[in-house]
């Protein structure tokens, strides 16, 4: 785990690149998380959200799913994006990185389900190779999704009353 750390420590950008299984990530990517990510080490008590230790790395996840677009959104059947993707966002902002919005590639078939016949399918996944290209491109000067910190919540750890982000999903 040393060196996944050190790894981290180096790293001006790291990009999570995963499938989204049963509305997460793979285990073993979780697994990496719990060993990574260790008390004492990359986070305390302190040294967290807006306080973290790493406040000039930026992240970003890039996933695909198996299900089209669609069905992702907030009352599709597969489960809305931004829901299914918090949990992992907020690990990430835990350890006081910069999250940036996912690049996510939609219905990606496989395993005997197809949405699209196989000519537009590879038209389309082509399409989304030269837009992720582009938008590597220009990471730069993406801002990081926004989260609330240590000013903006109460002495219990309750978001402040009228905070912009008090009705956020």
């Amino acid at each position: 785990m040393k060196r996944e750390i050190e790894r981290l420590e180096r790293a001006d950008l790291v990009i999570l690149q995963f499938p989204l299984w049963w509305h997460a990530q793979p285990a073993m990517l979780k697994g990496w998380f719990d060993r990574v990510f260790v008390y004492g080490g990359l986070y305390s008590g302190r040294m967290r959200y807006d306080r973290g230790r790493f406040p000039d790395k930026r992240v970003m996840l890039s996933v695909t799913t198996g299900a089209p677009a669609p069905t992702f959104t907030r009352h599709g059947r597969s489960g809305h994006i931004v829901a299914l993707l918090w949990p992992i966002h907020y690990s990430l902002y835990y350890l006081g990185v910069q999250v940036l919005p996912p690049q996510v590639t939609y219905g990606v078939q496989g395993g005997g389900l197809s949405y699209q016949d196989e000519a537009a399918f590879r038209e389309r996944l082509e399409a989304e190779k030269a837009a992720w290209a582009r938008r590597l491109e220009g990471l730069d000067g993406e801002a990081p999704i926004p989260f609330a910190g240590w000013d903006d919540w109460d002495e219990q750890g309750v978001l402040k009353a009228g905070h912009p982000a008090a009705w956020a999903l």
